[in-house]
């Protein structure tokens, strides 16, 4: 579906005001990974990886809500829609065998994963794909600047 810029139907304020504030603790705990004090480094990497767990979760519920809303809902659909809560989960247990560095690459790729299924195959209102955009650029931002400070610990 292509929308011209004046025929673009408008995000709801709502959904603006609680979507940006999903963001806010990507750059906060990115921020003390990467700039702050050496004593609270590993418990902001923990905080910004639980978070990035717990937002491909919601993604994924979404998209699982959406398709359940359906009169025939798709087995592919909700299969694949589980799939990405299960890589947070075992991303976010990584730590017992893998690096930051891996942990924090795992996780952005399921973002952008799923970010390119949830725009290219969407259902819902016609503004979720812009939405949904914005947010995983901001928890892709966050976890490539994580990602650099990992990558030279």
């Amino acid at each position: 579906m292509n929308e011209s810029a004046a025929g673009r139907t408008p995000v709801p304020p709502a959904v603006w005001v609680f979507g940006l504030s999903t963001i806010i603790p990507f750059f906060i705990a990115s921020g003390l990974f990467c700039y702050g004090p050496a004593s609270i480094q590993k418990s902001s990497l923990l905080a910004l990886l639980a978070y990035s767990a717990a937002m491909v979760s919601y993604f994924g519920g979404v998209r699982s809500g959406l398709e359940i809303e359906n009169p025939s809902p798709r087995w592919s659909v909700l299969g694949i829609s589980l799939l990405f809560p299960l890589a947070g989960f075992g991303l976010l247990l990584g730590e017992l065998k893998f690096d930051p560095a891996w942990q924090l690459s795992g996780f952005l790729l399921v973002f952008l994963l799923q970010w390119v299924w949830d725009v290219t195959d969407h259902d819902g209102p016609t503004w979720r794909p812009r939405m949904r955009t914005l947010l995983t650029a901001g928890a892709a931002i966050s976890l490539a600047f994580s990602l650099e400070q990992a990558l030279h610990m």
